[in-house]
């Protein structure tokens, strides 16, 4: 599981400023960022922040233990179960 704020210093804007700097390190390097967030309740808050962002699926589908979920295959709901999303540099950046 990837890192998270401390629920009581949540609100705050410190998911945010860490996404800014981490953003630029990724965007001056590659061009591009690339995130999985999981898909069950406990992401929820880094599944809206990841959005309000501009991240998109990336086309994929989704994820278990590090490999592409087949159609009819059966997984467990929990923290490897992930979907991954992209972020390009735009122009303001």
């Amino acid at each position: 599981m990837g890192s998270a704020v401390v629920p009581t210093l949540r609100r705050q804007g410190i998911g945010n400023a860490l996404m800014d700097a981490i953003e630029q390190i990724a965007f001056d390097k590659y061009g591009i960022v690339g995130i999985g967030v999981g898909l069950y309740y406990d992401y929820g808050n880094a599944q809206r922040l990841y959005a309000k962002r501009g991240y998109i699926p990336d086309g994929r589908g989704i994820f278990y233990e590090g490999k592409q979920v087949e159609p009819g295959s059966y997984v467990q709901v929990g923290h490897d179960l992930v979907l991954f999303s992209t972020k390009e540099r735009s122009n303001g950046i």
